[in-house]
């Protein structure tokens, strides 16, 4: 599905985030934490739909 692919492929920016929080224990602002999890939930709604 093109509605998939597309959603998933905005997300490289989270793809960065994540590994940097991981790897080299960055914190995240709450206002990051709410936008990754909008960005879940958003993927989550597409793939339901």
């Amino acid at each position: 599905m093109l509605s998939l692919a597309a959603v998933l492929a905005s997300l490289y920016p989270a793809v960065t985030v994540l590994p940097a929080r991981v790897v080299y224990s960055e914190w995240l602002r709450v206002i990051q934490r709410l936008g990754l999890a909008v960005a879940v939930a958003g993927v989550a709604l597409v793939t339901i739909n």
